[in-house]
C-alpha cells in the first residue's frame, strides 16, 4: 500500500480528513501530528475508530512502516470507505510539527485520584474501578466532552481509550493526562489504592 506524500498529506489537512494514528499509545503521546487522534492497533482498534471516526468522510491512517495494510483492512470491514494512509517516518524526517500528550506512570496514581475519571465501557468500570473515580465512557465522552474538565486524568483497562480520548479532547482544547496502562497498570503497580 503507497503512503500519501507529504504534499498530498498537507493537503489533505486543508480538507474535511479526519486523522487516526494508529501507533502504540506510548509512541504516539511522546511525538504526534497535531491534530491526530490515538487509536492503537493494540488495542480496542475498531471500536475506538467507530466511536471517535465519521464512516461519511475521508478518513487518514497515519501509522508505522508495514502497519498500514492491517489498519487498512480492519476500518475497510467497519465499513469506512475513503481511507488513505500515511507513513508517519515521512512526516517526521520532513521536519513536521509534532505535539505531546503528557503521561503519569500508574505507582503515582494515588497522587491524582481526586483528578480521575475512567474512560472504559460502563461495563467494565462496574466490573472494576478506582473507588472515589466517575465513569465516562470513551463513547459519551465523543458525544459530550464536557463532561471532561481541564487537567482531568483519564485511564481505562489498559490505556487504549484514555488516549484516544486525551487526543480527541486535545483537539477540542481540553488538555488532560492519563495513567500508563491504566488499570492493569496500577493493580501491580499502585496496589494500596482502593478498588
Amino acid at each position: 500500500m503507497t503512503s500519501l506524500s507529504m504534499k498530498q498529506f498537507k493537503d489533505s489537512q486543508d480538507s474535511k480528513s479526519q486523522f487516526l494514528d494508529c501507533r502504540p499509545t506510548s509512541v504516539f503521546a511522546s511525538s504526534f501530528i497535531p491534530n491526530s487522534i490515538n487509536a492503537s492497533l493494540n488495542g480496542s482498534f475498531e471500536y475506538m475508530a467507530n466511536c471517535v471516526f465519521q464512516k461519511t468522510k475521508p478518513l487518514v491512517i497515519i501509522c508505522e512502516d508495514g502497519k498500514d495494510g492491517e489498519a487498512h483492512l480492519r476500518l475497510e470491514s467497519e465499513g469506512f470507505k475513503d481511507i488513505s494512509t500515511f507513513n508517519f517516518e515521512i512526516w517526521k524526517k520532513g521536519g513536521g510539527i509534532m505535539a505531546t500528550i503528557a503521561r503519569h506512570s500508574a505507582s503515582e496514581a494515588q497522587t491524582y485520584v481526586d483528578l480521575m475519571k475512567d474512560v472504559s465501557n460502563a461495563e467494565d468500570w462496574e466490573v472494576l474501578h478506582v473507588k472515589g473515580t466517575s465513569s465516562v465512557p470513551l463513547i459519551d465522552l465523543i458525544n459530550d466532552f464536557s463532561l471532561v474538565s481541564e487537567g482531568d486524568v483519564l485511564y481505562c483497562g489498559n490505556g487504549h481509550k484514555s488516549m484516544a480520548a486525551a487526543s480527541f479532547l486535545q483537539i477540542k482544547g481540553v488538555n488532560v493526562t492519563d495513567i500508563i496502562g491504566g488499570l492493569s497498570a496500577m493493580l501491580v503497580e499502585a496496589p494500596d489504592l482502593e478498588k
